[in-house]
């Protein structure tokens, strides 16, 4: 994986408004695509809830070309931020496993809720 462009893209949450494409998501937390795609994969294979996220095709497959929701960039911003500090993927897994509620949409909102309460502030 290529080094991040920006030594601090992933030391926060990431909120997006709206769907983006994995190139775009890239752009923002300053990674190449392909690193980002490799935490897609992580996240895909270890959270159900992120899985879930992305839309059916019509042939009933998962559409895995589709932009990504702003739970799944979240989601993805998270498993960033943990590859930055436990440097190799099968920790980020074994940490993703035992601990995932905390990649919960459930816990997205409640984050979210936060910012927004921070913003009002």
């Amino acid at each position: 994986m290529k080094p991040r462009r920006c030594k601090h893209s992933t030391d926060l949450d990431l909120f997006l408004e709206f769907p983006a494409t994995k190139t775009h998501l890239a752009d923002l937390l300053g990674v190449a695509r392909s690193t980002l795609v490799a935490w897609e994969n992580i996240a895909f294979w270890r959270i159900e809830s992120f899985r879930n996220a992305y839309p059916k095709a019509h042939d009933g497959n998962i559409d895995r070309e589709s932009p990504l929701s702003p739970y799944q960039a979240w989601v993805l911003s998270r498993v960033g931020r943990l590859m930055a500090q436990l440097r190799r993927s099968e920790r980020v897994k074994g940490y993703i496993l035992k601990n995932q509620p905390d990649f919960s949409r459930y816990r997205y909102q409640q984050a979210f809720q936060q910012l927004q309460i921070k913003k009002g502030a």
